[in-house]
């Protein structure tokens, strides 16, 4: 080594000797003293003795002032004088000199040790609540409660956003006082209120979960498009309908206000529906009436609509088509009945029936009795439903009719067989019980080519009453003779086949005109329905007995097939070791007989039992087996051993 190296090394050592020396001194000098960064209740006590640190205490309780920092911008004091502060010293200010460990000074040059000794300040509890009570933040005149983040006015652009939450002035009293009390107690130059928890914050800001998810959930319905057709009319749910339906809670759920859903689906029906109001009709006439009332038209089911509506909304989904009707007319707009239906002038005792605009019957009819006070009512009707061969039943009557279409509860129209005339002011003495009669070919006719659900337009026009009748002479030698074959055929039986078909054949000659004055075609119906019977149920019958037989021939083939399984079972006989062959023999013939013929085994619980018992012997047969084998196997190893 050198002697520059070696001086160094000399020096270095010097160093490092002078540090301890000084390291070691100042260690002995904290062993009475506070280490460095020690702060005590607030009051730096570094490098002091107990009596120092205890003096430095009273001088700071002796001026203390609590400076509170509130929000925007105001500030208060609480004078330690105000609420008769002092400190007390007892034991625990040594035990924090006696707890510090004097070699860790270094440490305290650059790190605070602060100690809260929580009997060091004393304090007026009363004189301190009265101070806190007369504070300008605590005058509930000057606080503002906090508020949640919100959804802003919906704007077709942007639809909502979020109104960030406000903070507000109002004090959680209990974490201000207990917060305060805190601060007093560690000799606290400043408390900030804020930073400190003591104001009532708002529950949801603007990046609370809740909050993000209300604006998901507004803007997921305020998204959707609802256009509901009516003809050439729309009507349009969107964004800015929809928003004026948004509801939020407390907790930041979004709802619809079902209230205002209703008001609108009702709105709706106000607006479309045509059912129950009256229609305007230029008339067969050329002159134009009013139809009053009556049940036809459009009728929106508003609950069905209210409902789909809903789920609409709630599921985010676009739609286009129809509300939902409880009832439909032809078309929307002032003549909803479109250009099919019934035109019927009761003044007039006659009627058109129109279909897709063209004239396919007219023809005169007999209406409801007025003298009776049976009126056939005004007003557009639906046909209800229509049915063939129907009896209508009243108080003292039973009618059958070929064609009943009834539009108007029991009124409605059909042929009548046991009139000769129709029109004129027969109505007035002789009418029927409310129902349109109509000839026979009349209401077959409009049978045949109308609908249900087709318009029934019902008016009076004054003008038009017609005296005369389409009366044809009672003595009509061709329907005459169709009467008489219909009546010749009795008491029908299986041999009334050609009499019914002969009857059939001079009716099917008649002209249309003819045909409405063969007044017992009911007679020819009923006839051919209780022939049609008769065959069905003779045939009905032979089927039967078919069947009957083939489910004899069926059992008995079952049962000699079983036989055979009875027989191998029984010659199963006492079980034992060598039964094998034979049980599984029978359990094969039994397996494969149908399910019928399984049921006449009768003695099928005397296999299983068999079966049972085999598999008994051939469990302790294989145990005596194995049993032997393993002393077999001893032996042999005592062989080996010896």
């Amino acid at each position: 080594m050198t002697k520059k190296k070696k001086s160094i090394l000399i020096a270095v050592i010097a160093a490092a000797a002078a540090l301890a020396v000084i390291y070691f001194a100042v260690s002995v000098y904290y062993q009475e003293r506070y280490l460095p960064g020690t702060v005590i209740n607030s009051v730096s006590c570094s490098g002091m003795t107990t009596a120092e640190a205890e003096a430095a205490l009273i001088d700071e309780s002796d001026t203390y002032v609590l400076t509170l920092v509130e929000r925007e911008g105001g500030s208060e004091e609480i004078a330690g004088s105000d609420i008769s502060l002092e400190v007390t010293f007892s034991d625990e200010m040594d035990q924090i000199l006696e707890q510090q460990n004097e070699y860790t000074w270094p440490a305290g040059l650059f790190y605070e040790e602060s100690v809260q000794v929580e009997s060091l300040v004393v304090y007026d509890e009363n004189e301190l609540d009265e101070v806190l009570e007369s504070l300008s933040c605590m005058d509930e005149k000057n606080m503002t409660d906090p508020e949640n983040a919100a959804l802003s006015e919906y704007t077709e652009e942007s639809g909502y956003e979020l109104v960030a939450a406000t903070e507000g002035t109002r004090l959680d009293e209990d974490v201000f006082k207990a917060a305060v009390a805190a601060a007093v107690a560690g000799l606290q130059s400043e408390l900030d209120l804020a930073a400190s928890g003591c104001y009532e914050e708002a529950e949801y800001n603007e990046e609370s979960e809740k909050a993000l998810n209300m604006l998901e959930a507004a803007n997921r319905y305020v998204s959707t498009t609802i256009t509901y057709e009516f003809g050439s009319s729309a009507e349009v749910v969107d964004g800015s309908l929809i928003s004026r339906w948004i509801l939020v809670d407390d907790d930041m759920n979004v709802t619809l206000d079902e209230e205002k859903l209703t008001e609108y689906v009702a709105e709706l029906a106000d607006t479309y529906n045509t059912a129950g109001q009256s229609k305007t009709l230029k008339t067969s006439y050329g002159t134009t009436v009013t139809v009053p009332g009556g049940n036809y038209g459009w009728k929106i089911d508003q609950e069905s609509t209210l409902a789909a509506l809903s789920e609409y909304l709630e599921n985010g989904e676009d739609y286009t088509g129809d509300v939902v009707y409880s009832q439909t007319a032809a078309s929307h707009g002032d003549t909803d009945y479109g250009d099919t239906y019934v035109e019927i002038n009761l003044t007039a005792q006659h009627l058109w029936f129109y279909k897709d605009g063209a004239l396919v019957v007219e023809s005169d009819f007999v209406s409801g009795n007025v003298s009776a006070g049976n009126s056939t009512p005004s007003g557009a009707y639906r046909i209800t439903y229509k049915q063939k061969n129907a009896v209508l039943r009243g108080q003292g009557y039973a009618s059958p009719v070929s064609f009943w279409m009834p539009f108007n509860g029991g009124i409605g129209l059909h042929d009548a067989s046991w009139r000769s005339r129709f029109g004129g002011t027969i109505y007035k003495t002789s009418g029927s019980h409310g129902c349109i009669n109509l000839p026979y070919s009349a209401a077959k006719a409009i049978y045949n080519s109308i609908s249900s659900g087709d318009p029934v337009l019902v008016y009076t026009l004054a003008g038009t009453e017609n005296t005369s009748v389409t009366a044809q002479a009672a003595d009509n030698s061709s329907a005459n003779a169709v009467v008489d074959a219909i009546n010749s055929i009795g008491t029908v039986t299986l041999d009334s086949s050609a009499a019914i078909s002969n009857a059939r054949s001079l009716y099917d000659a008649l002209s249309e005109s003819d045909r409405a004055y063969v007044t017992n075609y009911s007679t020819l119906q009923a006839a051919y329905a209780a022939y049609a019977a008769l065959v069905a149920q003779q045939q009905a019958e032979a089927a039967a007995a078919a069947e009957a037989a083939a489910q004899e021939a069926a059992r008995q083939e079952a049962q000699s097939q079983a036989q055979t399984v009875v027989t191998a079972i029984d010659a199963i006989g006492t079980v034992t070791l060598d039964s094998s062959s034979a049980i599984s023999s029978a359990r094969s013939q039994y397996d494969a007989l149908s399910d019928t013929a399984k049921e006449y085994v009768t003695n099928y619980s005397t296999l299983t039992a068999a079966e049972s018992t085999l598999a008994a012997l051939q469990a302790e047969q294989a145990a005596q087996q194995e049993q032997q084998q393993q002393q077999q196997e001893q032996q042999e190893e005592q062989q080996t051993q010896q």
